[in-house]
């Protein structure tokens, strides 16, 4: 799956475990560090198009 962006926390880290869980469906909360929290529901939208995770 590609996508335009990673989301990343306001310090530039990337969310890499945050991500992990939504592909394997798994229960995930909303970091309070993240930087822009669309991007997530953007990487949902696009696994869940492709018929991975959520």
């Amino acid at each position: 799956v590609t996508i335009k962006r990673l989301p990343k926390t306001r310090s530039g880290k990337i969310l890499r475990g945050t991500m992990q869980k939504i592909a394997d469906k798994e229960a995930w909360t909303m970091p309070a560090t993240i930087d822009d929290p669309a991007i997530l529901e953007e990487i949902t939208a696009a696994l869940t198009e492709r018929g991975i995770g959520v």
